[in-house]
């Protein structure tokens, strides 16, 4: 089996684990991995520093990523507590082994949940890491429509990827982890309309692929990097439908959509109200545990994603950004 020299770790996760100087974050429970290869990744995806074209050193979307060791890392664990543990994977020839080999190193010492983020790969390959300790398995479209995908990160980019191919690969990942351990990403703000992301999320959780949420961020050097962010009023009505549609709250008929455009549903406000006011559907959505702090905002604001539980004023102006109450 290849045996991984040096990886990547966030930021936050080198922090936490000693290795960098800095601020430890609350509510840090994921340890964040990113595969390395000094050649870097093949695909080509408009809106990351990690892109063929872009190739930013150590950035993937507004976080830093230090290389360590592998070995250096994995004792650094023995004497820190995570929730979960997430592996981001490169799009490179050897990216599986190097995926295998992490994971089953991290299940020797640990027996908290352990996810890969990957490109479209074979059953086989999928059974190889589920053996190798792997219970959740991420596969990102990214955008929410066929053609904006095209022109993000497939034929448009001349990169590997195909709508198609990400289609059939989440449904046999289904079916090799189980449908409560696939998840798919949006990234909101590529350009889609508020009903293109709500048909996605609806088409995603009726096939049993759960989605995390992201806001776009524009990174400099990135094909993207004069694009703006998402209206924030927009992102947090997507948000109250992945959380209603997550927790199985609404059917898809009950999602409807104004004279403009915007999502409405066809519930009672006050019903809706009390079930946002847990302030869950505004925190970070993903696989189960996750919380990436900042990893689509900087701490000064807006907050689209909150790393940690809402305060009760949090809530409240999170609910009332939805404008869904008017």
């Amino acid at each position: 089996m290849t045996k991984v020299e040096r990886v990547r770790i966030s930021l936050g996760t080198a922090i936490k684990l000693g290795l960098e100087h800095g601020p430890k974050l609350k509510n840090f429970t994921t340890c964040f991995f990113m595969t390395y290869h000094k050649s870097g990744c093949i695909a080509n995806c408009a809106f990351c520093p990690q892109s063929r074209e872009t190739h930013s050193d150590s950035m993937l979307s507004r976080i830093e990523w230090p290389v360590y060791p592998f070995n250096e890392v994995i004792e650094r664990l023995d004497d820190h507590s995570f929730e979960r543990f997430c592996i981001q994977c490169l799009n490179y020839r050897g990216v599986i082994d190097d995926a295998e080999h992490i994971a089953g190193r991290l299940a020797e010492i640990t027996n908290s949940p352990i996810s890969v983020c990957i490109q479209p790969i074979s059953v086989d390959d999928m059974i190889r890491l589920k053996n190798a300790g792997v219970q959740n398995i991420g596969i990102a479209l990214d955008a929410a429509t066929p053609l904006l995908f095209d022109q993000i990160k497939g034929k448009h980019r001349h990169g590997p990827y195909r709508w198609e191919h990400h289609i059939k690969a989440l449904q046999q990942a289904r079916d090799v982890f189980g449908k409560d351990n696939v998840t798919t990403h949006l990234i909101v703000g590529l350009g889609e309309s508020e009903q293109d992301a709500a048909e996605f999320l609806v088409r995603m959780y009726s096939g049993g692929i759960r989605v995390g949420l992201f806001a776009f961020t524009n990174i400099e050097n990135t094909a993207l990097e004069t694009q703006s962010p998402p209206d924030l009023h927009v992102y947090r009505r997507i948000q109250t439908l992945r959380y209603l549609l997550h927790n199985k709250l609404i059917s898809p008929n009950q999602v409807q959509f104004s004279n403009d455009g915007r999502i409405t549903f066809a519930v009672d406000r006050d019903w809706l109200r009390e079930t946002l006011s847990s302030g869950f559907a505004f925190q970070v959505s993903g696989c189960l545990g996750c919380n990436r702090p900042y990893y689509n905002e900087r701490p000064s604001g807006p907050m689209y994603n909150y790393p940690h539980p809402l305060s009760a004023e949090e809530i409240e102006k999170a609910i009332d950004e939805t404008e869904l109450m008017k």
